[in-house]
């Protein structure tokens, strides 16, 4: 196998529209500067264009090919700027009444009820104003929000906020998924601050397929599937992952099976196969060859939309649509070009696919297995049917998982060791669980044939779980708390194409290209590694649900120092678990009432740490006290509980600054915030800012 890129002329034109994504997306939006660089780009576009027909020589033929590079280049740009535009919205400062529509069904959360809507109209001082922008929108959980339903059409009034981060170290990025979402808005009402004004019974043609994927989720209920043989099996069938338990996420995900709940690639390659089996008798003439791809696709997309045409299914039908076209014209579909052109197509539509796993998780596994599969393949030579298919299916999973293993290890920081015992295992049974869920839920005009069915159904998904438990449980299963970072990621992937390359070709300098990059790597992390033990540091955490602080005096010991009293290292996970993991070798221990250490001492709401001194307001025991010598502090922390002013506190200390935590209430908020002002003290605002850390 060679590689030879002019062959593949899609893969270079989608190289530069993923930069021009990147650059866009990264460096270019919401800057004054935008409309200045796509300008320049337009005119460096046209002079490269102009000088190639100008000096139309040999000698300048490269020039047609950066005005190429430069023009995809451009349109990624563009595109990505009209989508971000599209979906940033400036929203008023102020509470405001707004119409809104739901889009999908409520979902209930632990103390609140979670509404996708879409804003129509809002209503403030100076008229009604059309909006039109999707919008998460929670209200209390009460009788009235708990009946609502997709269609439904409320006033709120309340305050809209575009989508932003907590600002918690190493938290997850919800801003920009909400963004990749289309979500332009976050919301909050309370009882009695919103109305429901009537019911669209319109449906959109997703929310029509929703409603048929509701109906087959019904369906299997009513054959007997229930517990984690119904969760599974619809994750597996329609996408549908709601009720799947934690316990079975962790033992996918720890086995490395965690792709065949995701309804993608993998689940649509198996019907677009079993469907060229079954009609493999139409190949004999081009036209049958052609009917015969034309319904397979229908077929497809047919399925996709049984699936609520999910994203992740219908970006992969498209790719299986095209591989079903070339069909008709060769018999080798699969190839870098056709990808590149599905790709390609994908994010011209929707540059914030560039953004979603699944997507990048679906491309590079299948160019993984088209590059690197047939060159493992060809390493065992055997003419024994059984060793072949068993060498050919590990073969794959290699391939797969060599070219996935980056994007893998910087999103969930776990690699699973038993992959390839799992995939040979679990990736046939899912293939049977598939054919049997379609036959069974086709065949349902002959009752006993389906009981039966369902009944072998029920006994392979027990086996595949039974499987993956197996496998979950054996010694070293999974490595977990690898941490890469974007540039490290960029790094494997380019010695992954040397070694490639090399292997391939047997080219040296590809070899030697190889010892810079590992030199980065040892440099970075080395580096990295030196800075998590010089960690020293106090940080305010932005939780409104739990107010605390947590001081770090090395990897080994931290503390944690609260106005919680419970669960508080359950109700700091979300915002926290990825920044100790990371940097801490053990769990936070949560500070008593009274406690003295090496560098630290705490008495009741008073902590001192390595010099600095912090006094936690988190109630309104410190009103109408008096003292002849204020305490000097370094941070006064304000915390909900207390509702007093904060001039009655100044008698008691001498602060340099105050920090205003996300616990309070805005009115709160703004109240302290104008005292500070007026005082002439610093401050800092942890729900407007995002956690505030103190390096030491």
């Amino acid at each position: 196998m060679t590689l030879h890129l002019h062959k593949y002329p899609f893969v270079r034109f989608l190289v530069p529209l993923i930069l021009g994504i990147y650059f866009s997306h990264s460096f270019l939006h919401e800057t004054e500067c935008s409309n200045i660089v796509m300008g320049i780009l337009c005119l460096v576009c046209g002079v490269s264009f102009i000088l190639y027909h100008v000096f139309k020589k040999y000698t300048h033929r490269w020039l047609n090919g950066v005005c190429i590079y430069l023009l995809l280049f451009t349109i990624g740009t563009a595109i990505t700027e009209l989508h971000l535009s599209s979906v940033h919205h400036q929203w008023s400062t102020e509470k405001c009444v707004y119409k809104a529509q739901l889009t999908e069904d409520p979902k209930e959360k632990e103390h609140s009820i979670l509404c996708p809507v879409s804003v129509i109209a809002s209503q403030d001082s100076a008229g009604s104003h059309s909006v039109d922008k999707k919008v998460l929108l929670y209200l209390t959980k009460d009788s009235a929000s708990q009946q609502l339903k997709r269609g439904d059409q409320l006033l709120f009034y309340g305050q809209i906020n575009a989508p932003r981060n907590n600002g918690n170290p190493e938290e997850f990025d919800y801003a920009s998924y909400l963004l990749h979402q289309n979500i332009s808005g976050t919301a909050f009402a309370y009882t009695g601050n919103w109305q429901l004004k009537g019911h669209d019974p319109h449906r959109t043609l997703k929310q029509t397929a929703l409603d048929y994927r509701k109906l087959l989720l019904e369906k299997i209920k009513h054959l007997g599937f229930s517990g984690d043989e119904y969760t599974v099996l619809s994750a597996l069938v329609l996408g549908y992952q709601d009720e799947l338990s934690e316990d079975i996420r962790e033992s996918y995900s720890i086995s490395g099976a965690s792709h065949v709940l995701s309804l993608s690639g993998l689940h649509i390659g198996f019907l677009y196969f079993l469907l060229e089996f079954l009609l493999s008798f139409a190949n004999r003439k081009k036209g049958t060859l052609i009917a015969k791809q034309l319904f397979i696709i229908i077929l497809l997309w047919g399925f996709a939309f049984l699936t609520g045409l999910l994203s992740p299914v219908v970006r992969s039908v498209i790719m299986f649509s095209l591989i079903a076209l070339s069909r008709i014209r060769n018999n080798h579909p699969v190839t870098l070009n056709t990808l590149a052109v599905a790709a390609l197509l994908m994010l011209v539509y929707n540059p914030f696919y560039l953004y979603d796993v699944s997507f990048q998780l679906s491309f590079t596994a299948i160019a993984g297995i088209v590059i690197i599969q047939p060159w493992l393949d060809g390493l065992v030579k055997t003419e024994n049917r059984i060793v072949k298919y068993v060498w050919g299916l590990m073969t794959v999973s290699i391939a797969a998982q060599i070219i996935t293993t980056p994007i893998i290890l910087y999103y969930f920081s776990r690699f699973s060791t038993h992959f390839l015992l799992t995939n040979i295992i679990v990736v046939p049974l899912v293939s049977v669980i598939m054919y049997l869920a379609v036959f069974t839920l086709c065949i349902g005009f002959i009752s006993p044939l389906q009981t039966l069915l369902a009944f072998l159904l029920k006994e392979s998904i027990k086996f595949l779980n039974g499987t993956v438990s197996f496998v979950e449980h054996l010694p070293y299963s999974s490595i977990d708390h690898i941490w890469l970072t974007s540039a490290d990621v960029a790094v494997f992937y380019l010695i992954l194409f040397l070694s490639s390359f090399y292997f391939i070709s047997r080219k040296r300098w590809a070899l030697f290209g190889l010892l810079p990059c590992i030199a980065f790597l040892i440099t970075f992390h080395a580096k990295e590694r030196y800075q998590q033990q010089n960690i020293r540091s106090i940080i305010f955490y932005n939780a409104r649900n739990c107010p605390t602080v947590h001081l770090i005096e090395s990897p080994e010991t931290s503390y944690l120092f609260s106005a919680e009293k419970d669960s508080v290292h359950k109700k700091l996970r979300y915002a926290t678990q990825r920044f100790w993991n990371k940097n801490l070798a053990n769990t936070p221990q949560i500070l008593p009432s009274s406690f003295r250490g090496k560098s630290i001492w705490k008495q009741n709401d008073v902590l001192y740490f390595e010099g600095k001194t912090i006094c936690m307001i988190k109630d309104d025991s410190w009103r109408n006290k008096v003292s002849n010598n204020p305490l000097n502090i370094d941070y006064l922390y304000l915390c909900k509980g207390y509702k007093g002013k904060l001039v009655w506190l100044m008698p008691l200390f001498n602060t340099k600054k105050v920090v205003i935590d996300a616990s309070l209430s805005d009115y709160k908020r703004k109240a302290i915030e104008k005292e500070c002002k007026l005082l002439g003290i610093d401050y800092f605002s942890i729900s407007e800012k995002g956690a505030y850390k103190i390096t030491l």
